[in-house]
């Protein structure tokens, strides 16, 4: 059995869902995930102050190979590992293809906060709370001191 946990976003995971999910998968059906074709991309998600960070590692893979869009709510990671024709490996563990990555935003991201970074093979995407939603100072009055 997988040991999970909650997110507090409310979705379930583990500290390494695709190790879990493939184990699982090899047990029910005698093949592994990382048997089908297409690429892996991990995706850490995580919110620090005011804003919600969103990091997928693509080693190898250029800027002009990816795409992010924002549709639905939803931050859509997608772009191609493409492999090198005409190579016979000896032994190979990386995954080739296209790949798709889809995050669901909280409602209280601002949508048009965003920003993308590519650095050293992690593409980071960081997106602002919306103005509403971020925490707001109130000072408080002291009304026992008369004039």
């Amino acid at each position: 059995m997988l040991s999970t946990r909650t997110h507090k976003l409310g979705f379930p995971f583990t500290s390494n869902l695709r190790s879990d999910l493939d184990d699982a998968f090899s047990q029910f059906f005698g093949k592994s995930l990382s048997g089908f074709e297409g690429a892996y991309s991990p995706v850490s998600v995580w919110e620090e102050d005011s804003k919600y960070h969103v990091a997928l590692d693509v080693p190898g893979i250029t800027k002009e190979e990816l795409s992010l869009d924002i549709q639905d709510g939803h931050l859509i990671l997608t772009g191609e590992r493409k492999t090198v024709e005409n190579r016979e490996y000896l032994h190979n563990e990386r995954s080739y293809g296209k790949f798709k990555r889809v995050v669901r935003l909280p409602e209280w991201v601002d949508p048009t906060s965003v920003t993308a970074t590519l650095d050293s093979g992690v593409l980071t995407v960081v997106l602002a709370k919306k103005p509403e939603m971020q925490p707001k100072r109130i000072e408080i009055q002291d009304v026992s001191k008369s004039e």
